[in-house]
């Protein structure tokens, strides 16, 4: 009898203590996800703010993206961009007007302390719908918005190649997509081919979580790794 007593209260202070550590450690993920949402949103308020005040000297605007909270757009049309009609090959006030914005755009992610928060940066072809009616209209359009991508990544990469830590850090960071006419602009509810015919340049803040690791692996390296 009096083990089973003993028995039936230590089981019972075990319960008691599992119960415990259960209540702390749901009371500590809460406080720690509180922390990671906060410090995610800081990040993006910080990287937000240094990189509007660059855009705005190109009189371009930096917006949240609408598909992703995480994620703000520079949208650069056809008037800095100056493709010629159904081509890709940057005109010569093109060229330079990607080389200079991305010169600096790049220099600032890339360095101090925004370089740890960024998680990467897309650049998002776009035309119109101009040829869609035609056979494979749709597809030579996408084909077409992918090219222009590519060609503003390549130029974006030009301007910082004599920075070699800068270059890496872009290369990394930096990618380039198509979408053809799958996202066109609308003004007042109207479509507008002008404004459709553009690339979005997508800058994606790291996750509280991806911040969270970056941050665990400097701790582990230490103030020297």
């Amino acid at each position: 009898m009096s083990n089973e007593s003993g028995t039936n209260a230590f089981a019972s202070t075990l319960t008691d203590l599992m119960t415990s550590l259960a209540i702390i450690f749901i009371l500590l993920l809460v406080v720690f996800l509180k922390q990671a949402h906060d410090q995610g949103k800081r990040a993006k308020d910080q990287v937000s703010e240094q990189l509007n005040e660059l855009v705005r000297q190109t009189n371009l605007a930096l917006k949240q993206d609408v598909d992703d909270p995480l994620t703000m757009t520079v949208m650069v049309g056809e008037r800095q961009l100056r493709f010629p009609l159904g081509g890709h090959t940057l005109s010569k006030d093109g060229a330079s007007f990607i080389e200079n914005f991305f010169r600096n755009f790049s220099t600032k992610i890339c360095s101090g302390e925004l370089k740890d928060k960024v998680d990467s940066i897309l650049i998002e072809g776009h035309t119109d719908t101009s040829g869609e009616k035609t056979p494979n209209g749709v597809q030579k359009n996408i084909e077409l918005s992918q090219k222009r991508s590519y060609a503003v990544l390549e130029k974006s990469l030009n301007s910082v190649q004599k920075d070699p830590a800068t270059y890496e850090c872009l290369l990394k960071l930096a990618s380039a997509s198509g979408r053809g006419s799958r996202s066109p602009v609308h003004v007042a509810g109207e479509y507008n081919a002008d404004l459709s015919r553009r690339v979005e340049i997508k800058v994606r803040v790291k996750s509280a979580e991806q911040q969270f690791k970056t941050m665990a692996k400097k701790i582990v390296k230490g103030p020297n790794g």
